[in-house]
């Protein structure tokens, strides 16, 4: 039997990235997937198309992760599609270096919102129906930022660096409810966002990280599938790092 078979996982940020990559993972285990997307409607359904040919169902839904309302309706739609709800993982985000110095305050509010407000809707929203199922599990995607702040990036920083302390937070609530919450906090990962990134900036980190390389999707999505699954029904309020040694914890 798959590791999660008969499960229906909630994915922000779905159709791109990492966050495709998750889904894919996850449904390879035999979970039903749903997620978000904000403008790749093209890319989103190419990422239904691949769950269904993994044998598995998805459902995408156009909404932005900063809007209470939008949140609501696809938490809805989720529960109405397949009848409960079993993992969050709260992937979307958004991420470009900028000097302090040069940064507008509309900079630093939008990275702020996507990966803070974001993440508490979704959890705002999904948490009282996992409450009411007696179990649940929510997966954070954090980054190493969050552990070991970066100059040029103080508004990514400081929101990744909040997720966990919200991590935290919210396992100590949850816990004894049956509910657990977990961080990621992968090193700077291989996919198209970070494809218009200075190449100096990203030779930079490879060159810091212990294992002399950047992260690769499978890198991240092999912890996901372990905190997803019953493999690490013991973690919780933890930070996994798969950063090839960018942070040590």
């Amino acid at each position: 039997m798959k590791k999660l078979e008969g499960r229906v996982a909630l994915i922000t940020g779905g159709s791109r990235g990492l966050g495709r990559g998750i889904a894919l993972a996850i449904a390879e285990e035999g979970a039903k997937v749903a997620f978000n997307y904000r403008q790749a409607e093209d890319a989103a359904q190419e990422v239904v198309q691949a769950v269904e040919e993994r044998g598995s169902e998805a459902l995408a839904q156009k909404s932005d992760v900063t809007v209470a309302a939008e949140v609501a309706a696809m938490v809805d739609a989720t529960l109405k599609r397949f009848g409960r709800i079993d993992l969050l993982v709260n992937n979307a985000g958004i991420a470009s270096p900028r000097a302090f110095s040069e940064m507008s305050i509309e900079e630093w509010d939008e990275v702020l919102a996507v990966h803070l407000r974001g993440t508490f809707l979704f959890c705002h929203h999904a948490v009282p129906i996992m409450l009411k199922q007696g179990k649940g599990n929510i997966i954070n995607m954090v980054g190493s930022f969050g552990i070991h702040p970066e100059a040029n990036w103080t508004h990514l920083s400081t929101a990744k660096a909040g997720m966990i302390a919200f991590t935290q937070a919210l396992a100590r609530e949850l816990g004894p409810e049956g509910v657990r919450v977990n961080a990621v906090c992968p090193a700077m990962t291989k996919t198209e966002m970070i494809d218009h990134f200075d190449p100096n900036l990203l030779e930079g980190l490879r060159q810091r990280y212990p294992l002399r390389r950047l992260g690769e999707v499978n890198d991240v999505t092999s912890t996901i599938l372990f905190l997803a699954s019953d493999d690490s029904d013991y973690f919780t309020g933890q930070t996994l790092a798969p950063c090839g040694g960018d942070v040590m914890v």
